[in-house]
């Protein structure tokens, strides 16, 4: 049988290039196996662009993580030297968070901002952001901050970092920013399609898995719709319901806002640019994998590209996850035609965390 596997990072556990060599080794000796790693922009992403282009470099430096710990981080600069990748969830992502560190109204996108500028002094021309599966939700405004930007209050007092801050957010100056960013193409490669503000928005979907609770939900919304009206006085770009936004704690938006990045969505452009349709077409099953599959998913994640190739293609789907959302099923069009859940396997969900590749090649075992 030949078997199609386009993997996305099981978040905290398993990375998706960790998973293709697992998939390959447990699967290869029955069947003919083609095996990818796939992102959306958010976990893998610079795994995606080192499968693309294994001679680009990987460079190493110190960044402040979303609680402004210094921490090792890295980015790449593809084999021309002038394309830059950067992943968000490896300079402040939520994956190797702790549970007690989660800090969703102090919680800061700074970071993100110091490898955007040492991307550029590297040389880079273009840079692609990949958004998604960070611990914070400050709209990208520390990102901007550690870039030039300086965020005021009606007084003239320059803002502290963290979502709460912008609460008093009144004035912008991004003329900083400008100079150093002048002529350098940005992309944010989103991992969903929701917007900064409305029902949908970062705070009330993404929130409460960065630890907030209903009360600071509505904090961030507040803080988000200051941030947004302050940016749109200062550039004229209306960032409150533009498509991604939300992505990567409005990180998107940060971007889009600030920067006056354009934003793709993740799994579509990933997709092509990698031509992974051409592999559906010879495969007989087809398997990807997520750490939860939930109503998230199907906001535009890299399964839900897989899903939706399969369903043009009529290719049987087995969808791995770690934990699953019974009702995000519902109704959907793209739904799975088989899934297998690590945490039904598994002792607890801590143990199906720990121990994801033991119970994958179990499942593996059984294909």
């Amino acid at each position: 049988m030949n078997i199609l596997v386009l993997p996305n990072a099981f978040k905290g556990s398993l990375s998706a290039a960790k998973a293709v060599l697992l998939f390959t080794r447990a699967l290869e000796k029955k069947h003919r196996v083609c095996a990818i790693p796939v992102s959306d922009g958010g976990d893998g992403f610079l795994d995606f662009f080192k499968t693309l282009d294994p001679a680009a470099q990987t460079i190493s430096l110190t960044a402040k993580n979303a609680f402004l710990k210094n921490r090792r981080t890295e980015f790449l600069l593809l084999s021309d030297g002038q394309t830059a990748v950067i992943e968000t969830a490896r300079v402040c992502g939520l994956g190797c968070a702790k549970k007690e560190e989660l800090d969703p109204l102090g919680a800061s996108s700074y970071g993100v901002g110091q490898v955007l500028s040492a991307a550029v002094k590297a040389g880079a021309k273009t840079v692609y952001v990949g958004l998604g599966g960070v611990a914070c939700n400050d709209g990208g405004a520390g990102m901007a901050a550690a870039c030039g930007a300086v965020f005021s209050d009606k007084g003239g007092r320059v803002l502290g970092l963290g979502a709460e801050a912008l609460l008093n957010a009144n004035h912008a100056d991004f003329s900083a920013l400008r100079k150093t960013f002048k002529g350098i193409k940005i992309f944010g490669v989103a991992d969903v399609t929701n917007p900064l503000l409305g029902p949908k928005s970062s705070a009330k979907v993404f929130g409460p898995q960065k630890g907030a609770s209903p009360a600071q939900v509505k904090i961030l919304d507040k803080a988000m719709a200051a941030f947004a009206r302050t940016v749109k006085n200062a550039t004229g770009r209306n960032i409150a319901r533009t498509p991604s936004t939300a992505a990567a704690g409005a990180i998107g938006a940060g971007l889009a806002g600030c920067f006056g990045a354009q934003l793709l969505l993740g799994s579509d452009f990933l997709f092509q640019k990698a031509g992974l349709e051409k592999y559906f077409q010879k495969a007989d099953l087809i398997i990807t994998t997520e750490g939860k599959l939930d109503r998230q998913t199907f906001y535009g994640k890299a399964p839900l590209a897989v899903l939706k190739l399969s369903k043009k293609y009529k290719k049987p789907v087995l969808f791995i996850c770690g934990q699953i959302e019974e009702k995000a099923l519902r109704g959907q069009k793209y739904a799975p035609d088989q899934i297998a859940v690590l945490a039904d396997f598994a002792a607890n969900e801590k143990d199906a965390q720990t121990n994801a590749a033991k119970y994958l090649r179990r499942i593996c075992k059984n294909i």
